[in-house]
């Protein structure tokens, strides 16, 4: 070990015990990050654990270990877990919408009917079909129906 600067040689060590005592809390962080919470899972999160758990500024990853959370931390993965398909399910349809928000479509009068038709590129008819499908496949999900 000659020509390592003094101190160098235990950083492994002393930031290794460090990394395998934080591996345990990170289902409870990945929980309370996950970005689909909603003031929902919050509230039904409280309600399973019995602990008010409100995501604010003030509340930090050591007061949330104040408050027992890593007790609960199944609880909060499964509600995250629950959170981040419903979440799924929403950047679906946003993405949906703005698919269709540059797209214009060009209403015609059939014959002298009185009625109309619709007058469609293929890439439109494409997106349709491919938009029919995955709403389709979204309205089996069981987290779709969760969703307000």
């Amino acid at each position: 070990c000659s020509g390592i600067t003094p101190g160098v040689s235990a950083l492994p060590k002393r930031y290794g015990t460090s990394l395998r005592s934080s591996k345990p809390k990170v289902p409870l962080i990945q929980g309370l990050r996950n970005p689909g919470m909603r003031n929902r899972h919050w509230e039904s999160l409280s309600e399973d654990i019995g602990i008010v758990v409100k995501p604010k500024s003030t509340l930090t990853f050591s007061k949330c270990l104040d408050m027992g959370l890593m007790e609960h931390v199944d609880q909060i993965a499964k509600i995250a877990e629950v959170a981040g398909k419903e979440f799924a399910i929403e950047q679906a349809l946003e993405k949906m919408e703005k698919d269709w928000a540059p797209v214009n479509l060009e209403i015609l009068a059939y014959k002298e009917t009185g009625t109309f038709i619709m007058k469609a590129a293929e890439e439109i008819s494409q997106l349709l079909d491919d938009h029919i499908v995955m709403t389709q496949a979204m309205s089996f999900s069981p987290y779709s129906a969760l969703i307000p």
